[in-house]
Formats: C-alpha cells, sequence, structure tokens
C-alpha cells in the first residue's frame, strides 16, 4: 500500500511539475556573509582561484548545475550550496520537480560571480510569482500610476527613481477615501510631482508634512522614504512606524507591505509566518486584493495560520469574480485539476482520505480564465481536451486550444502543438509544421529546445 501511494504521489508530482517553473525572485551579494571564505569549506577552480558560493533558495532538489560548478552541491533543507568559478556568466539549473533555468548573472547586475565571495540565489515558483508576484500597473484616483508588487515574493517597491506610491482605485471600501479633497492631499500631490522630477529632498519634506497632517498615502510614502533613506537618513524603526500609521489610517497596501516584509525578512522585520498571515488578514479586510491574495496563499499553504482549503479557495473565487485577465480563475483550475492532492500531501506529509481533484470543476475555472484570454488557462484545457480529463476526449478540440494559447504566447502550448504534429494527434501529422512550433517556442519552453535537438535541429 506504501509502495502505491508513493506511486501516486509520482505521478500527481509529474503531472503538476509538467506545468511548474521557477523564476528569479532575486540574486543579491551578500558582503557581510564570509560563508565562501571559510577555510574549511572554500573551494578553488582548477587554476587554483576561490570560488564563488550560490546559495539557492528554493522548495526543490537541485539535480544538476550546467557548469562552472566546482564539487558537488550541498543541501541544507531549502539551501542548496553551489561554488561556482569566477568569470562565469551563467548557469542552468535542473530541478526534480520543475523545469530547467538559465540564470545570467548579467541580468542581475553581476557580469559574473566574483571569488570568495556569497551571494544569494531566491527561487520561487513561477505561477505564484504571477499570481502576486508580477508586476502590476493600476491607475489611482490622481491618475499617477505606482508600480505595485503582489505577493508572494519580489520586493515590494522597486528602485528606479521614477517609483511613486499611490492610491489603487482597485481597493474598495477603504475608509481613507474622502470625498472631500482636503489641504494634505494637495500637499501630497506636490511631493509626487517633486518625486517625479527626482527633487527628493523637497518631495520628502512635502511628503512629511501631509503624513503628520493624516494622509494615508503619504504616510506610506513616508515610511518607504525613511526605508531606503531617500531624500532623508536611512532609519528602518520610522519606517515601521510610519507603515504602521499608514495601516491605523487604513491604507491596505502598508498591511500588505508589512506582511510580505514580515513572510521574507529584509531588514525593517523578522521573518514570521504567523505575522505576515496577520498583517495580510489586515490588509485583505481594508480591501486590498494584494493582500487577499496573499491571504489565500496563507490559508492554502498553511504559513502562519491553521491549513484550510475552504478560505483560500473563498478568496481566489471572491477575487476571480471582478478580475480583467482570469489568473485567479487561472489558479484555482489548476488547483483542482493538478496540484490539490499533491499540495495537500506536501503540508501534512500524507495523502488525503479522499482526493481533492476536480477536473469537471476545474475545467469551468480554466474556461472563465480563458474568456479573459488567459493563455495559460487555454493551453490547461487543451491538455484536458487531450487526456480526456473533466470532458470527454476530443484532440482535435485540443489542437484548438493550443493553438489559440500559441497564438497569445504560450510556450507550452507551442510545445504541446508541435507535438500533436509531429505525432498526428488531432491534426494531420506534419513534421515541418511540429518544427515550426517546436522554434518559435525554443525560447520559451524547455521541452521545445529538447524537441528540436531530438529532430536534429
Amino acid at each position: 500500500m506504501n509502495k502505491l501511494k508513493l506511486t501516486i504521489l509520482f505521478l500527481f508530482i509529474s503531472l503538476a511539475a509538467s506545468a511548474q517553473r521557477l523564476a528569479v525572485e532575486s540574486l543579491k551579494l551578500r558582503p557581510n556573509d564570509l560563508s565562501a571564505r571559510n577555510v574549511k569549506n572554500q573551494r578553488h577552480d582548477l587554476n587554483g582561484k576561490p570560488c564563488a558560493l550560490l546559495k539557492v533558495m528554493v522548495l526543490d532538489d537541485i539535480t544538476k548545475c550546467s557548469s562552472g560548478n566546482i564539487g558537488d552541491i550541498v543541501t541544507e533543507g531549502p539551501v542548496k550550496l553551489i561554488y561556482i568559478t569566477s568569470a562565469t556568466p551563467s548557469i542552468e539549473l535542473s530541478f526534480q520537480y520543475h523545469y530547467p533555468l538559465t540564470i545570467n548573472f548579467a541580468d542581475y547586475g553581476y557580469k559574473h560571480l566574483e571569488g570568495n565571495s556569497t551571494y544569494e540565489l531566491n527561487l520561487v515558483d513561477a505561477m505564484q510569482m504571477m499570481m502576486g508576484n508580477g508586476v502590476q500597473k493600476i491607475e489611482s484616483t490622481t491618475e499617477t500610476k505606482v508600480e505595485a508588487k503582489t505577493e508572494p515574493k519580489p520586493e515590494v517597491k522597486t528602485e528606479p527613481d521614477t517609483e511613486v506610491k499611490t492610491e489603487p482605485s482597485s481597493t474598495p471600501n477603504v475608509s481613507h477615501r474622502n470625498s472631500i479633497y482636503t489641504p494634505a492631499e494637495d500637499i501630497f500631490e506636490h511631493s509626487v510631482e517633486a518625486e517625479k522630477a527626482k527633487d527628493y529632498d523637497k518631495a520628502f519634506k512635502l511628503c512629511k508634512k501631509a503624513a503628520v497632517a493624516g494622509n494615508p498615502r503619504a504616510q506610506y510614502n513616508l515610511a518607504y522614504y525613511y526605508e531606503k533613506g531617500r531624500g532623508c537618513k536611512a532609519d528602518v524603526k520610522k519606517a515601521f512606524e510610519w507603515y504602521e500609521k499608514a495601516i491605523v489610517s487604513g491604507y491596505g497596501p502598508a498591511a500588505f507591505t508589512l506582511g510580505y516584509y514580515y513572510e521574507e525578512g529584509n531588514g525593517i522585520t523578522v521573518k514570521d509566518a504567523a505575522s505576515a498571515y496577520k498583517y495580510y488578514k489586515i490588509g485583505a479586510d481594508l480591501g486590498d486584493r494584494n493582500a487577499m491574495s496573499a491571504l489565500a496563499d496563507c490559508y492554502l499553504n498553511g504559513k502562519g495560520t491553521a491549513y484550510d482549503i475552504d478560505k483560500g479557495l473563498a478568496i481566489r473565487k471572491a477575487l476571480a469574480e471582478d478580475e480583467t485577465d482570469g489568473f485567479q480563475a487561472y489558479l484555482i483550475g489548476s488547483y483542482y485539476c493538478y496540484t490539490a492532492d499533491v499540495d495537500y500531501y506536501f503540508i501534512n506529509r500524507k495523502f488525503p482520505d479522499k482526493s481533492l481533484l476536480d477536473p469537471v470543476e476545474g475545467i469551468k475555472w480554466f474556461r472563465k480564465s480563458a474568456q479573459q484570454n488567459n493563455p495559460d488557462a487555454m493551453n490547461y484545457i487543451g491538455k484536458l481536451y487531450k487526456d480526456g480529463k473533466g470532458v470527454a476526449m476530443n484532440k482535435q478540440e485540443a489542437v484548438k486550444w493550443f493553438r489559440k494559447a500559441a497564438d497569445l504566447g504560450n510556450g507550452n502550448a507551442m510545445w504541446n502543438l508541435g507535438r500533436c504534429y509531429e505525432e498526428g494527434e488531432g491534426v494531420e501529422k506534419s513534421i515541418d509544421q511540429a518544427v515550426y512550433w517546436y522554434k518559435k517556442g525554443a525560447d520559451k519552453d524547455i521541452n521545445c529546445k529538447d524537441a528540436l535537438k531530438r529532430l536534429g535541429y
């Protein structure tokens, strides 16, 4: 029975992994971490030069580092230690349950990794990153735009000088929204203009004046100024205090920010899942969509609170009702069709008494997502038709959905469509058409690259 369960587990994992990718959350030099200089563990390249130490934070096993590494990969729970030769410009990592991932160091500000230095590479599930981690431009009530990043894990505020935090119009029923334009709001808008002009001293002074007068958006921005030392001396204690004041004023994004900081631990706060959950809950109660999505993730993964499928899905379904990109609906569909049992296993270390998978319900949510032109959902509808899960098997219909997703740039759909042409499933067999789609998806999907190699291209 245990062997059977283990077999089922790997089948579930393989299904989930077929669509799972990792993305780089951050790659940072850790100058105060002297692990790479530790005489006992230090490694050198073939020329005797010291290696750099890359600490990879990832919830999966790394099975291979394609190039530039010296010696075996050391696993310490979620931390994997890889020693990289200096002057190595990039590496490709292979994982047990995710697609391979290529990391070009130059993309993150490093031409190569310096010997005797320690770097931290944070990897997260790409689906989760899209769920809450991608950059989303939101219109504010003053027509200024803010680059707000949703959970789970990239930095909430980015470094570009044009960044301005404003009140998202997508946050409903928030108590700080006033119908009368107050002098404090006028002062805050002038601080925004100064920020745009890169006059940070003036922006800070005006923002502080508006914050003291009680403007919640100014309080939020002032916290950021103190956090980064923009127009003032950096002071994380004051930053935290002003984030708290913005929360008291009813500003949901401030609660989301502190929740994110507690989830990650960033210098303002320590890592504390329970505190992260608390702030996400506050932000969700204030109507902040990012906080609501993060809260759903807490329930569905048992982070900082009890594992609760019903609460997590209820939040996702509420968010899906008025979204415009179909992403929450896509996540719900993925849960019902592929990941529910595996997620349960990794949280509880046992299978559920009864499978949580429900492809019939899942495809309903995929269709809802596809109606909003979500290519990932379209691709999965194609897979369900191809495999006869949740619907009657119909390979011609599968090809139709793969093509829709591929036309919208989905790399995995390009591979699925190429495979249909190569094998003559749901369409007339054509190696030329298969190669066409594999080439089109080669920069997007590792399977397309592998297929081209297999076919001699």
